[in-house]
């Protein structure tokens, strides 16, 4: 019975951080900071992914708005 509640909380932990890593991974590819979206992610497994693309989306929109309607710029090859 303790082996099952042990790989079970294991199981939880590491779905837990596997999320916690998406969360963060769209968070730093938008230009936020990785651990704070790493530990948001860790306290609100599920929904903060939601926030996270809710706030891509704003910055999306609000660059966008800075340009004026421009289009973005593209990269040269080898740049990110």
């Amino acid at each position: 019975m303790f082996a099952t509640i042990f790989f079970s909380a294991i199981a939880l932990f590491v779905l837990d951080c596997l999320l916690a890593s998406v969360t963060m991974y769209i968070a730093y590819s938008h230009g936020h900071s990785r651990l704070k979206w790493f530990l948001l992610g860790l306290v609100l497994p599920f929904v903060s992914i939601f926030i996270a693309l809710a706030v891509a989306i704003l910055d999306e929109r609000r660059a966008e708005a800075a340009r004026g309607g421009a289009p973005r710029p593209t990269p040269e090859p080898g740049e990110f």
